[in-house]
């Protein structure tokens, strides 16, 4: 009961970020398209890290390959005139890739069509976003929803924007919130949802120095059948409990009324129905004349151990740097810093006891009923950090068990630089990190892992709005293979 009572508590005082969309200028002719030619190589099977994560599962983990991509756009008018007429609008996206090399394949991680009212918001479809509360376009990859993955095809209603409470409150706290429904449509098992919602505020006024923000997002992986299933402790025939009953129960966490029946097994009354994951998100802005900070904690949770934050201090703290626009346009600028430190070993202690009231052990990532734990289509949807056994290097491999995702105790650091050098857009993205495997199978030595990516973008005088991109990246160390790889594109926005 204290449990679901400090659930239920932070569900409605919180409120996480789901950061996906990006302020931008009115628009007054909504359709857009954008088209890109490139093509990747590889010293080595693999592609390198920085090369192929946070691309919404869009790049294979093997080259080379050549790709076109494409998208058509019509999103909401936004100038003065159109919202005054009409504040019933409508729109709708796609984005797809073909990728052809060892293996040929085509990619549709946006494909959605979203209606807006007023403060309100409904789409169906895939959408590329994140959730979380921090830096939503330079991340190394927040720790539930990251775009590392294709997304998870869902419908939702939420509010885009934050919404000032006014009143005796006089809009100095405004919230966002949403809430969806999904189909985990993985190849491995079949007729899973996706439930997510989240809550989160902003306290302080637009124009204020300092503002915070905090909330919270869960998601649960539940219901389906598998014939990995069939015979074990963690299903009924094979099936897992998927009723509206069932639904009700994991939407606030409760154990279900009965331990064991004839739809469920004594797994899901141990454990709470579903596969349930989330985040507790804290951040403070500061706005000054020249710059903007941003300082950011996302707390990782996967049972009521991590949101009493018995885990603590797992999860991803960021410190975001950005200058703020000026009217002239120096050879060199830094426009964005950002410092990222990502540590999942605590996992609330290394026994898992059934009996106590905070289970330890969290395993992150991984679960006993869903076989591919929190991943989708063989991506992990939360911190890149944590992947899976097949992205590792032959060495790592060879220690055998850990689950899908082996190496789930990890400290890792990372740098993301922005800026303008001579024309040139440049970014650089370097990360390092320490991995001790998990707390079921750990590994005798930790392996380190550095990976690195620089990046320019340069816009073709002679051919209106044209650039081309070139990018390099370099996996070193012991959890990866030893692999350099580029990526040169060619890309016509309309």
């Amino acid at each position: 009961m204290r449990c679901l009572f400090l659930f239920a508590t932070g569900w409605l005082l919180a409120s996480p970020a789901l950061a996906q969309s990006l302020v931008s200028k009115p628009v007054s002719h909504p359709v857009r398209a954008e088209l890109e030619l490139g093509g990747m190589v590889s010293s080595t099977r693999q592609i390198p890290f920085w090369l192929r994560t946070n691309q919404f599962g869009m790049v294979p983990l093997e080259g080379p390959f050549a790709t076109l991509r494409g998208s058509l756009q019509r999103e909401y008018r936004t100038d003065t005139t159109a919202t005054r007429k009409n504040r019933l609008q409508w729109g709708a996206g796609v984005y797809g890739a073909v990728n052809t090399g060892k293996t040929n394949s085509f990619v549709l991680p946006e494909a959605f069509a979203k209606v807006r009212y007023g403060k309100f918001e409904v789409y169906a479809g895939r959408r590329r976003e994140v959730v979380g509360i921090g830096d939503t376009t330079f991340s190394s990859g927040f720790v539930v929803w990251s775009g590392n993955s294709l997304p998870v095809p869902k419908v939702q209603l939420h509010t885009p924007d934050y919404i000032p409470i006014g009143g005796f409150v006089k809009k100095l706290v405004a919230f966002r919130i949403g809430y969806a429904h999904g189909w985990f449509n993985a190849p491995y098992i079949q007729g899973a949802y996706l439930h997510q919602k989240y809550i989160y505020g902003r306290f302080g006024k637009p124009h204020w120095k300092f503002k915070l923000y905090t909330g919270l997002n869960h998601q649960v992986q539940w219901g389906g059948h598998a014939d990995y299933l069939i015979g074990t402790i963690y299903a009924v025939n094979g099936r897992l409990p998927s009723s509206f009953q069932d639904y009700l129960t994991l939407i606030l966490a409760r154990y279900p009324k009965d331990r064991v029946n004839n739809q469920q097994s004594s797994f899901d009354g141990e454990n709470r129905i579903g596969n349930h994951i989330g985040s507790i998100d804290y951040a403070l802005e500061w706005t000054g004349n020249r710059a903007r900070f941003l300082l950011y904690y996302q707390h990782l949770y996967e049972d009521a151990s991590g949101v009493v934050l018995l885990n603590f201090p797992d999860g991803l703290w960021g410190l975001r740097y950005r200058n703020r626009p000026r009217q002239s346009n120096p050879r060199l600028r830094l426009h964005t810093a950002l410092v990222e430190w990502l540590p999942t070993k605590n996992q609330s202690g290394p026994i898992f006891d059934q009996t106590a009231q905070y289970q330890g052990a969290d395993n992150y990532y991984n679960h006993g009923q869903y076989r591919e734990g929190w991943s989708y289509f063989g991506r992990t949807i939360g911190t890149p950090f944590i992947m899976p056994r097949a992205d590792l290097s032959e060495t790592v491999r060879q220690s055998t068990g850990g689950g899908f995702f082996p190496n789930n105790r990890v400290n890792a650091w990372y740098l993301g630089l922005d800026g303008s050098v001579y024309g040139f857009q440049v970014q650089a993205r370097a990360s390092y990190s320490r991995n001790f495997g998990n707390f079921t199978r750990p590994y005798a030595l930790p392996f380190e892992q550095f990976s690195a990516l620089l990046t320019a973008h340069h816009s073709l005088p002679r051919l209106a709005n044209t650039q081309i991109g070139v990018s390099v990246a370099l996996d070193r160390g012991g959890l990866l293979s030893r692999q350099t790889g580029a990526f040169l594109s060619v890309k016509k926005n309309w």
